[in-house]
């Protein structure tokens, strides 16, 4: 939805049809072919191309489930799509990607692919983004809570710590390795998962990146309750999906 009186051309096309009150103070496309085109066009100006074309045609719910089962191939991509589009510079440094890789992570939402697969009617996925957050020892980049395997919100979180690939190394995998699971030890050994009150069920995801070139390694853990110690398992994806 976009907010009524933000623009102009807003208020053209909610008197010509084209939009239609969502509430009081906001309006949405209610045209499913208008809708498309917009949808594409959205796309490709955060993700670039390749990956528009891709996003769009993803199964609801296709990022969520897929870290529920603790991979990472979409985290990567996605990563990657939102620094060709929005930056050609090579100095970037960590909390510049984790800065793209958050706003890359919003407009996918738009897309439904980060909302629960039971959630039918659901177009936009609900998502509590935050950017180096401070808990435990010092900063993360970013976390972000979801709706859990059972369908409760907030409950399923994603902490995600970036590591910079120098250009001098970006053709060495195993030097992407050890980044990537550098970045995930600190998550544990700075105990960033403390901010997370409410949650069951959490991903930490190491990201190493330069430029094109991305890594990641990734755990899973759930409790039983709020109050129970974190236990690592294989995958979340075994109940209520």
């Amino acid at each position: 939805p976009y907010f009524i009186g933000s623009s102009d051309h807003i208020t053209l096309c909610l008197y010509s049809g084209y939009l239609t009150r969502r509430l009081s103070t906001s309006v949405c496309i209610p045209n499913h072919e208008v809708y498309r085109v917009w949808l594409d066009m959205f796309a490709r100006a955060v993700l670039g191309s390749n990956m528009a074309d891709s996003s769009i045609n993803y199964e609801r719910g296709a990022l969520l489930k897929e870290l529920w089962q603790g991979k990472t191939k979409i985290l990567k991509d996605l990563a990657i799509s939102s620094h060709s589009v929005l930056s050609n510079h090579n100095e970037y440094l960590e909390k510049d990607y984790a800065n793209h890789f958050a706003n890359t992570i919003v407009a996918v939402s738009r897309f439904g692919m980060l909302t629960h697969p039971n959630q039918k009617s659901v177009q936009l996925s609900e998502i509590v983004p935050i950017r180096e957050n401070h808990t435990g020892v010092g900063k993360c980049d970013y976390i972000m809570r979801l709706h859990s395997t059972h369908n409760q919100a907030n409950q399923f979180a994603a902490i995600v710590e970036f590591k910079l690939i120098e250009k001098t190394k970006r053709g060495n995998p195993a030097h992407h390795q050890q980044l990537a699971q550098r970045g995930l030890d600190q998550i544990a050994k700075c105990d960033y998962s403390t901010c997370l009150v409410g949650c069951l069920e959490r991903i930490d995801v190491g990201i190493a990146i330069g430029n094109n070139v991305v890594e990641a390694v990734c755990k899973l853990y759930r409790r039983k309750n709020t109050d129970s110690p974190w236990e690592e398992v294989d995958t979340l994806a075994d109940v209520g999906c």
